[in-house]
């Protein structure tokens, strides 16, 4: 179980750079653990994220004793729920959990507990954050251009500059502006932010850099086809349009690469700016495509949060939620995260169908063309 309660708090922690606090990994099994005993029947998508609220919980009572890093939270199931989830453990589970009850009876907190053992929370024994260097002590005390009245200077910088800001996730400066720009040339800005999700997954897997060689050297097609991709799913539902897939595709090819002659980003070096950046074609875009299904980066916990927003563009085009055991009765069975009622399995559908009826009728031409050609073979004999 410890490992499944360290790959979590992993990903919820992914600018950690260090073991993790052993009080951290007991408080966050100890809660699993009484969370079974004291909601042992939840829904079965509650029971999905069961352990990762559990350990979600623990980071939240031991931020300030342990001097966490900021807590960024995935959940492998719909926002609305995992809320629900988390108040109602939150609730159950009392707080004093989060220290261990001595035999005098008075309750002893992980930063009392290692007081006692002569460590402090920022001790040695403990992983603390990185010891800036010079550049980025004197980074921080640098103060931007500013004019006669000492105001910030806003003539200096030139249409389409970006102010850097220091990436926490691990991801090349200009991941984000570049995708900012996508978004806005292409006018879908909501699915920005899973995007960025996705990107930080395969590039930045449990807050370390990956180690995949092909990942780092194809940065630029990787984010134009999870873009595309995630646009697909959202936009076309219901079945692919090849023509508007391929004008999309070309499109997102045209403003990636516009994008490196468009953005300029500000406080950092051109070089360090734009690292792992390299101009794309529509087969790079193909490729990436095959690379991210044939390593199942689709199956991680943050593309989850794809079906999240083709529920709400269906809201937003039926006008409101609505009932949603009505809307389950009419349009069929819902198409939960733990059951197999999901689009690709869905194998009588009307597009799947379509897709049966050409394949066939390829099929069949095919032995036709085979049949006539052994009839003339044997006139000839």
């Amino acid at each position: 179980m410890n490992r499944s309660i360290e790959q979590t708090l992993l990903s919820l922690l992914p600018t950690h750079n260090a073991e993790l606090p052993q009080p951290l990994v007991d408080l966050a099994g100890s809660l699993l653990a009484q969370s079974r005993h004291r909601a042992s029947t939840l829904k079965s998508d509650e029971e999905i994220a069961r352990p990762y609220a559990c350990a979600h919980l623990a980071c939240d009572r031991l931020k300030i004793s342990l001097n966490l890093p900021p807590i960024h939270p995935r959940p492998p199931v719909p926002p609305r729920i995992y809320k629900r989830l988390y108040n109602h453990l939150d609730n159950i589970l009392p707080s004093s959990s989060t220290g261990v009850r001595s035999t005098s009876g008075r309750v002893r907190t992980p930063s009392a507990k290692l007081r006692e053992s002569g460590i402090s929370p920022g001790g040695s024994s403990l992983p603390s954050r990185a010891t800036p260097n010079k550049d980025q002590s004197l980074a921080a005390s640098r103060s931007p251009s500013t004019n006669k009245t000492g105001t910030p200077s806003k003539l200096g910088r030139p249409i389409g500059s970006v102010p850097h800001k220091r990436s926490t996730t691990g991801l090349p400066p200009w991941i984000r502006p570049s995708l900012g720009f996508l978004c806005k040339v292409l006018d879908d800005s909501k699915i920005g932010r899973t995007v960025v999700a996705g990107m930080e997954s395969i590039v930045m897997p449990h807050g370390r850099t990956t180690s995949d060689e092909w990942v780092m050297g194809n940065l630029s097609s990787l984010l134009g086809s999870l873009y595309l991709y995630i646009w697909g799913s959202v936009s076309m539902p219901e079945g692919v349009d090849e023509a508007r897939y391929v004008h999309v595709r070309k499109e997102i090819v045209e403003t990636l690469n516009k994008a490196r002659r468009t953005i300029s980003i500000k406080g950092v070096d051109e070089g360090d700016a734009w690292e792992g950046w390299k101009e794309i074609h529509a087969a790079d875009i193909d490729n990436a495509a095959l690379r991210i299904n044939r390593h199942g980066w689709l199956e991680s916990d943050w593309a989850k949060s794809i079906e999240d927003l083709i529920q709400k563009d269906r809201e937003d085009e039926s006008g409101g939620e609505g009932n949603d055991d009505a809307d389950n009765t009419q349009s069929g069975p819902a198409k939960r995260a733990d059951i197999m009622f999901q689009d690709r399995y869905d194998f009588l559908s009307e597009h799947k169908r379509k897709e049966y009826a050409i394949w066939k009728d390829g099929i069949i031409g095919r032995i036709q063309d085979l049949e006539r050609g052994a009839d003339a073979m044997e006139v000839d004999s």
